[in-house]
């Protein structure tokens, strides 16, 4: 039993640093995929940056798709965090203000998190946790519901599945248009989002 003890006492320190590096790595790949986009970061970029040598970064990641799928992963949750407390507070909210909280708070999220535009922009497909995704649909739709209680469950979690794809186009289009101009994009959004939350919501 004493060894299984020592064991166990030896392995913990050795987990701690074991996710300390793996933060630090994706903390270094945020930094410079904020600097210079996702096509031009590399992983000996990253490795160097963090102090570390190149063959311990690929025994954390097998190459740079896997960094920016686990970084997406980690501001997944955040960012459905993010509008927790929107949602609990949508039946307080008139459809206008609602909208308009939702447009901010993604971008709010995206100035809080400089490489998220660039990787949401690069040109490769990543895969996001459909269990996440879900989440997502079934917390708005949740709040939909109580703005008004007449709507089927179906019928908010369609509402829900526009409003995700809706706020998607936004980052999209939020990624590729110059920081002079995201006011009015930011703007146009909040006025599609109101006109359908009234005509759906009402």
């Amino acid at each position: 039993m004493a060894s299984i003890s020592i064991k166990s006492e030896r392995i913990v320190p050795t987990q701690e640093r074991a996710s300390r590096r793996l933060e630090s790595f994706l903390n270094t790949a945020a930094e410079i995929f904020a600097e210079h986009g996702y096509e031009a970061t590399t992983m000996t970029e990253i490795a160097d940056r963090a102090e570390a040598s190149i063959g311990a970064l690929y025994r954390y990641f097998p190459d740079k798709v896997a960094v920016a799928q686990a970084l997406l992963a980690r501001y997944a949750l955040e960012v459905d965090s993010h509008w927790a407390s929107l949602i609990e507070e949508a039946n307080e909210l008139s459809v206008a203000e609602f909208a308009g909280r939702l447009v901010d708070l993604m971008a709010e999220f995206a100035a809080e998190h400089p490489a998220y535009l660039p990787l949401i922009a690069a040109p490769i497909r990543f895969a996001r946790d459909a269990s996440v995704r879900q989440n997502i649909r079934v917390q708005f739709s949740k709040a939909f519901m109580a703005r008004n209680p007449e709507i089927s469950r179906e019928r908010a979690l369609l509402i829900a599945n526009i409003v995700v794809q809706l706020m998607k186009g936004l980052v999209s289009l939020y990624a590729a248009t110059p920081p002079r101009d995201r006011t009015a994009v930011i703007n146009e959004f909040k006025l599609v989002l109101t006109r359908y939350l009234a005509e759906v919501l009402q």
